[in-house]
């Protein structure tokens, strides 16, 4: 199962990754440095994208991606542990190759992983188990 991350969690790995911090972020919500606010912006973007391909197309389909710390489904984010609902590394990764695009620094291979990591959620999600044994080796 793919692990699900918060909001601080998703924006410090990802901030990190990339280098414009040395520490872990201890704020995303009403952050003073534009940087971490615009990461945070640009999840939302990540989510559009996500939402719109297999397995979240499916799982998410009433469009919620986002739960507060009791489970309860939010459409912005309210505070820093708000909960995201799809793969917490494909959020990371989605960030990263947005945030490196909007600055004009080199973003391809930030994006070959993001893209690759959502191939490979996809593929698990959609797989199926061939029954060598069953009549006519029938998909089951």
């Amino acid at each position: 199962m793919a692990k699900l991350l918060t909001l601080l969690d998703i924006v410090s790995s990802a901030a990190l990754e990339i280098g414009i911090t040395q520490q872990r972020v201890t704020t995303v919500l009403n952050s003073q440095d534009q940087d971490i606010a615009q990461m945070q912006a640009l999840l939302h973007s990540v989510a559009d994208e996500v939402l719109s391909e297999e397995p979240y197309q499916y799982t998410l389909g009433d469009q919620v991606w986002i739960t507060n710390s009791a489970g309860e489904p939010q459409s912005v984010f309210s505070s820093d542990s708000d909960l995201v609902l799809f793969d917490g590394r494909l959020a990371i990764n989605g960030v990263k190759w947005r945030f490196l695009a909007a600055k004009s620094l080199e973003f391809g291979e930030a994006m070959r992983d993001f893209t690759t990591r959502m191939a490979k959620l996809a593929a698990r999600a959609n797989a199926r188990v061939l029954d060598l044994d069953a009549e006519d080796g029938r998909v089951q």
